[in-house]
């Protein structure tokens, strides 16, 4: 799991990153304060995903698993939603590149929680 750092108290910013294949991640990430939330955009390579909401989830892009060889996991500290401008910059918000491994590790732990529901 690589943690992003840098992030700041801004209505937008891109933070371009790389995944564990050295696959370059573009991320465009913005606060919309009518709402109080944090969405983002995703690109690598042919992959492009507009608008997905920031929200407190072990893999954003859980759904996208055997598209794209990562995951985006958000670390919230209190356990709350990401809802105000400066959350990344404060550092109760992490966003964090995850690999391979670990999207797989949260795609087990998914399917645990449902066999056992």
């Amino acid at each position: 799991m690589k943690v992003l750092s840098g992030i700041r108290a801004t209505g937008q910013q891109k933070l371009i990153t790389s995944a564990d294949n050295g696959d370059t991640i573009d991320i465009i990430l913005y606060f919309q304060s009518r709402t109080n939330n944090w969405k983002m955009d995703v690109t690598s390579g042919d992959f492009i995903l507009k608008g997905i909401r920031v929200s407190h989830v072990l893999n954003l892009l859980c759904q996208y698993h055997n598209i794209i060889p990562f995951g985006i996991g958000v670390i919230i500290d209190d356990g709350g939603e990401p809802f105000l401008i400066n959350d990344f910059s404060t550092g109760r918000v992490q966003l964090a590149i995850l690999t391979p491994d670990e999207v797989n590790a949260v795609d087990d732990f998914y399917v645990s929680i449902k066999d056992a529901g």
